[in-house]
């Protein structure tokens, strides 16, 4: 059984990704190897996430998590609408993946669409994704673009109450970018 990816897209006000969290993955198919481009921030090469797509073993579950690492791919890359419509197949497969909407939130939000980004990080967290932290940070994100300091503050508070250790939600209460 192959886990997902759940980055979370940390991005500064228009800066690239600045960071990218993940869960391990298990195997060494087509699958796995989209799973190590999905997590390498240099890599860009959807190839093998296509081919496990193509490949009739891959079961309907791991087509979904492969949808949602291509899709961070497609964000790396700047294709923001094949990442879209990577997450929402994989929504079609599974619509309690939580992975699914905190990345369609990333899309959302590096398109300047914050209230669709703010949707999909809540709709993450009520389906407790596995790294709530990363929802919250990116709420955070959203909280700053519109220049709603105390609502931005709550957000990291609330990324660092899951997970003390998270320096970026530590800079940005520190008032570093």
């Amino acid at each position: 059984m192959r886990k997902l990816l759940i980055p979370a897209i940390m991005i500064g006000l228009g800066a690239p990704a600045a960071a990218q969290m993940s869960v391990t993955t298990i195997g060494a198919s087509d699958a796995g190897a989209c799973y190590e481009n999905a997590i390498n921030d240099l890599a860009r090469d959807t190839g093998p996430c296509d081919a496990a797509l193509d490949d009739p073993v891959t079961t309907r579950a791991d087509k979904a998590k492969t949808r949602v690492n291509r899709g961070v791919i497609h964000n790396r890359n700047g294709a923001i609408d094949a990442a879209v419509a990577d997450f929402n197949a994989a929504l079609e497969i599974n619509d309690t993946l939580g992975e699914a909407y905190l990345n369609r939130g990333n899309s959302h939000y590096l398109a300047a669409r914050l209230d669709a980004a703010l949707a999909d990080y809540e709709r993450a967290l009520d389906l407790d994704v596995s790294q709530p932290w990363a929802a919250w940070y990116n709420i955070g994100l959203i909280h700053d673009a519109r220049n709603n300091a105390d609502k931005a503050r709550e957000a990291y508070e609330k990324a660092l109450e899951e997970n003390p250790g998270f320096t970026l939600a530590q800079q940005k209460l520190e008032g570093r970018p």
